[in-house]
């Protein structure tokens, strides 16, 4: 935990003489009625207990200001300033200083309209109602208070309105579930300091956090945020909107019903059962599928019939007819098309499919294993194909059936059994691949394309990554497919669709019918 950040109380601020200063970059005072009300509703209705002895008052960001003084506030003045109504402007118990005389203005409309507010409530300065939830307040609330340098002070301002948090919100989340207090032993707290450790290290593991997180998830570079999300502690979509820190929020609410100690529950028991996942070759392979199928942003909890029932819908593909499925691939082609991936490197455990590249790719793309010509092609290209058989007088003869419409048929009379008659669109003839190694491979015969994969493989700085069942259909190494052959045939395309299905189909056996070891 920063030890800048901690908790305090009015009269933490009162006993280290904290003067506050709202500096004029500030907006102003703006909070509305709705806002005055819910604040002093919520902290009536709290009542100290073993498990939840404060009333938390979110996060307070300052900037130390030592040549004069005081600290500025950065982030929290609507709540500091509110707090300050309550218990009176003229009070000396939270001394705060306004840089802008606006007060006079738009200001004052807005802390008239809080103050009317505060009386209807609390009634008038004074009286027993209004002094004894002062006296609630300096007793049982605290803000999370977060300390950065003067030096950093504007920076952090805009950062924090922009959303680019210079405090991670599961920082925060770490000093309210690590702070020691009165609610637990201080043993509990350390032990619980020591987990929270060993789980950051894991969500360090790349490969233990590609696993279990889709490709640009919100806020993933506080990678403890998706730790939670898969807690069941998710912001509300208000708070996702409004709160700076929305874990933060989130938690300090849930703490207002529930213990530290249950809520640590909850974060823990989900981080091992991750864990747990991904050592099991079935399950890692299974939760990954789910987690990087198609457009995915779903991090909820999950069970492992919740996951059972979304592979099988991947699955669901299998039963689709051989037929033109290239020219409007969706989601549902390239769902089956990873989860073959994925039931060929679970069948070869401990191979496994790296979520790690597959989180890296930009944009995906569907692989035809052989196509017929798209373009025309140059002589350079053309000289490619024929290989020896190239010459002047033949690129002036393909060219003359390329004008005629008929380039494709030459060709196919030229290379033979290497070039197609037709083409094919169906899935027996794709696979995938990330859309720039697609690009890479343009114009390509089936040998070309095979090269140019053995070569991805065999060097681990290249820029291109292809798939397992996309290298192995290239380098045939898919049962029934003919090695010899440096062409993709209609046995091969037949033995392709049928190493697929065979793969994903015993996938799912074993996860309706596990092995208990």
């Amino acid at each position: 935990m920063s030890k800048d950040i901690s908790l305090k109380s009015i009269v933490d601020f009162e006993n280290d003489r904290i003067n506050f200063y709202i500096p004029s970059y500030q907006r102003g005072y703006r909070w509305k009625s709705r806002q005055v009300s819910q604040l002093i509703d919520d902290i009536d209705s709290f009542s100290p207990t073993e498990s939840t002895p404060f009333y938390f008052l979110q996060a307070l960001a300052v900037a130390k200001d030592i040549e004069n003084n005081r600290v500025n506030v950065v982030d929290g003045q609507q709540r500091l300033t509110t707090l300050k109504l309550i218990l009176g402007e003229e009070s000396d118990e939270l001394p705060i200083d306004y840089a802008r005389e606006a007060k006079q203005d738009l200001d004052k409309y807005f802390m008239n309209m809080a103050e009317d507010v505060i009386k209807e409530k609390l009634g008038e300065i004074g009286t027993e109602r209004r002094n004894e939830f002062c006296k609630k307040i300096k007793e049982c609330c605290k803000f999370l208070y977060y300390e950065v340098g003067k030096d950093k002070e504007l920076s952090t301002f805009y950062e924090l309105n922009s959303g680019k948090i210079p405090a991670k919100d599961s920082e925060l989340v770490k000093c309210v579930m690590l702070t020691l207090g009165n609610d637990e032993s201080s043993d509990i707290t350390n032990a619980r300091a020591g987990e929270w450790d060993e789980i950051e290290r894991k969500l360090n593991d790349n490969s233990f956090f590609s696993f279990c997180t889709p490709r640009d998830t919100w806020r993933e570079d506080d990678r403890m945020t998706v730790l939670l999300r898969y807690a069941g502690l998710t912001p509300t979509p208000q708070e996702q909107r409004e709160e700076v820190f929305p874990f933060l929020t989130r938690i300090l609410d849930e703490l207002k019903t529930k213990s530290r100690i249950t809520i640590w529950k909850m974060i823990y028991s989900v981080f091992y059962r991750l864990l747990e996942w991904y050592n099991d070759p079935l399950m890692y392979h299974a939760f990954g599928a789910i987690v990087h199928q198609r457009n995915n942003k779903d991090i909820k909890p999950k069970t492992r019939k919740e996951i059972l029932d979304a592979i099988e819908n991947m699955a669901k593909y299998e039963h689709q007819e051989d037929k033109d499925v290239y020219s409007n691939w969706g989601k549902d082609l390239f769902n089956y098309l990873l989860l073959s991936n994925i039931a060929f490197c679970w069948k070869r455990w401990p191979y496994r499919y790296s979520f790690e590249m597959h989180r890296k790719v930009d944009a995906w793309s569907i692989e035809h294993i052989f196509a017929r010509n798209q373009k025309d092609l140059d002589k350079k290209e053309l000289a490619e194909w024929l290989g020896e058989d190239d010459s002047e007088s033949a690129f002036d003869e393909y060219h003359t059936e390329c004008d005629n419409g008929k380039g494709d048929d030459w060709l196919a009379k030229k290379l033979g059994r290497r070039y197609p008659t037709e083409e094919d669109n169906s899935i027996r003839n794709l696979a995938l691949l990330p859309k720039d190694a697609n690009s890479s491979l343009n114009n390509n015969l089936f040998e070309g394309k095979r090269k140019a994969v053995s070569e991805w493989a065999r060097n681990s700085w290249t820029e291109y990554w292809a798939p397992p069942v996309t290298e192995a259909v290239f380098m045939k190494s898919l049962p029934g497919l003919k090695m010899t052959d440096p062409y993709w045939s209609e046995e091969d395309k037949k033995a392709y669709r049928n190493s697929m299905s065979k793969d994903i189909d015993s996938f799912i056996d074993n996860l309706k019918n596990p092995v208990k070891i």
